[in-house]
């Protein structure tokens, strides 16, 4: 059954989630949400305080996605199942990819490594409120990406 309301900052006193962060004048929502449901999900499993996870690390290194300019977060999914998050505090968000290498982490300790990652429902499209509650009840925060459509109209 699902309840009425369920709030993940407040869960028998402890928050599940981290302070929101600014994306800057860098295309990457999807990199920034992706880490924060990563480390909200942690939290929720390990019951303790986790280190803060890198997007800029993940924007460098996955070469599925454009840093700025954009990507998908369900391919970070793919990474971090074939790869490794490293911390914010050794691959700072810089708000930027210009300039900046994969390289520039390759010293950094894996933090974080993705078991599974998957769409609710099975598959893109497939979702829907009902099944999103469920998942956010049993496994914590998730994150959603959305198509805009390209043509609008005004009235």
């Amino acid at each position: 059954m699902i309840p009425e309301s369920y709030d993940l900052r407040s869960i028998d006193g402890f928050d599940f989630t981290n302070p929101l962060r600014d994306q800057g004048a860098c295309g990457s929502c999807y990199t920034v949400s992706f880490t924060q449901v990563i480390e909200s999900r942690l939290k929720q499993r390990y019951g303790k305080k986790i280190p803060v996870l890198s997007p800029q690390q993940l924007m460098m290194c996955n070469y599925l996605n454009e840093g700025c300019d954009g990507g998908w977060s369900f391919f970070h999914g793919f990474l971090a199942e074939n790869g490794y998050m490293v911390s914010e505090k050794c691959a700072p968000y810089l708000a930027r990819t210009k300039n900046d290498k994969c390289k520039n982490y390759e010293k950094c300790k894996p933090i974080a490594k993705v078991k599974q990652s998957y769409f609710i429902g099975g598959a893109y499209g497939e979702s829907s409120e009902k099944k999103m509650m469920k998942e956010i009840l049993r496994n914590g925060i998730v994150n959603g990406e959305l198509n805009v459509p390209r043509i609008f109209s005004f009235y």
